[in-house]
């Protein structure tokens, strides 16, 4: 049962996650009248359309992880009518040939392309640009070749079409025919609505259901049968000295438990808002795993058997928004500093490492899930805005490179830094997964 809580816990988290994060890229993208096609809660095959609503699809896919916003005209090689410029011609046809804007492939039936030359073919190429619209020399090019004696009948049939193209207009509710900073709004609404809702979930929290204060130390799940539970100790006592000792942060308390073997330790505590109550433990001797450079290390420290976290309290709503700014810049930094830290191995989890938080988490409660998930919002916001092609930064970092050079990437440009940007994620994404499945191997061994 506890699994089966955790597991919804994890589900309904990561859904309402992707939900505000493409919500912020459909509310833009809409404000910019862009045509949004689908908005979609998970991958796969489509289990159920939910509504269909100003041109928008909103449905539930089956892929139980992630989600996606569809705006026509974002691939890369979407055009005017949303036919790709490159594509392949026939599906028989190892060959890529350049399409028009308005040619389809009923245009290119009964063409036999294997018979179609690298020389007509690259003289198609080089007569259509980058909007997909034959340029006036092209044109003429391709005019003179019809009348050539040396092209095959298949060749002709392939320049006539291309050349009796009727473009079409673009549209003007494409994504690729809105202004830069239209589409860079489009891009950046994502992140920002993920680390907002993040910075509105601790706001909330701090005068509805509390919020960890960051300047207190508190019990937080206890082990059973350990000197602390035997104390009498519980869970959300808020630890304020060790042996006479204030205690303002976690490295006061766990400097004497871990250095504190069989030595009796005075705990003071308050239960409650007022309750004072002292505890004498003595720590117990445990052997603590961690990796180093990918080699387990082995170090016994002392310990009473409780996790240590933070103090939850409620506060005014002017007081709740001041502690959420201030939380907000910690968990910026916190995720900032862990990424590009020597230790970046131990700081960074995948979708297992997740999992086992909310696992955790859900043992707790459901504000400590709805406190990790304000977390997550927030390290989501700024991962996507890192500039690697296929996240949101990469899209930002290629639409600086067009504002500064002043002309649109090509298909070919994008789709190779999209390729670039695949592959890096594929790396990471592999790297991760290995990262968190060592963790849990040498948690169990």
């Amino acid at each position: 049962m506890e699994l089966l809580k955790s597991a919804l816990y994890f589900i309904t988290v990561l859904s309402v996650l992707v939900i505000v994060h493409e919500w912020g890229h459909f509310i833009v993208a809409r404000l910019c009248k862009m045509r949004v096609e689908e908005f979609a809660l998970f991958f796969g095959k489509v289990l159920k359309t939910v509504c269909v609503r100003n041109g928008t699809e909103f449905n539930i896919r089956s892929i139980p992880l992630g989600g996606f916003v569809r705006i026509a005209g974002m691939e890369p090689g979407d055009i005017s009518n949303g036919e790709p410029l490159f594509r392949r011609a026939g599906q028989k046809s190892k060959r890529e040939t350049p399409t028009l804007s308005g040619l389809t492939e009923e245009d290119f039936r009964g063409i036999n392309f294997d018979a179609v030359s690298d020389g007509v073919l690259h003289a198609v190429e080089a007569a259509v640009n980058d909007s997909g619209t034959l340029i006036p020399e092209g044109r003429e090019e391709l005019k003179s070749l019809l009348h050539s004696t040396s092209i095959t009948e298949d060749e002709h049939k392939y320049i006539e079409a291309v050349v009796n193209a009727v473009p079409v207009p673009p549209d003007p509710g494409l994504y690729n025919q809105k202004p830069l900073l239209h589409r860079a709004a489009v891009i950046f609404a994502g992140p920002f609505m993920s680390l907002f809702f993040g910075y509105a979930l601790f706001c909330i929290m701090g005068f509805t259901t509390g919020m960890p204060d960051l300047e207190r130390m508190a019990v937080g799940s206890i082990i059973k049968g350990k000197p602390a539970d035997r104390a009498g100790m519980k869970p959300n006592d808020r630890i304020i000295e060790i042996d006479g000792k204030k205690i303002t942060g976690i490295d006061e308390l766990l400097k004497p438990i871990r250095e504190g073997i069989g030595k009796p330790l005075q705990v003071v505590v308050l239960r409650g808002d007022t309750e004072r109550m002292e505890f004498m433990v003595v720590p117990e001797a445990e052997e603590e795993s961690f990796l180093i450079k990918g080699q387990k290390q082995h170090k016994t420290i002392g310990r009473l058997g409780f996790t240590p976290g933070m103090a939850w309290a409620r506060f005014s709503p002017g007081d709740a928004v001041r502690r959420g700014s201030v939380l907000i810049y910690k968990e910026v930094t916190m995720t900032l500093s862990g990424l590009f830290s020597k230790q970046v191995k131990e700081n960074v989890g995948g979708i297992i490492s997740i999992g086992k938080q909310i696992h955790e988490d859900s043992k707790q409660g459901p504000k400590q899930v709805l406190f990790t998930a304000a977390m997550l919002s927030v390290s989501l916001g700024i991962i996507n805005l890192f500039p690697i092609p296929i996240l949101d930064g990469g899209h930002l970092m290629l639409l600086t490179i067009e504002g500064v050079r002043k002309r649109k990437l090509s298909s070919k440009e994008t789709y190779a830094a999209q390729m670039v940007g695949i592959s890096i994620i594929g790396v990471l994404f592999v790297l991760v997964m290995y990262n968190d499945i060592m963790r849990v191997w040498h948690a169990a061994h």
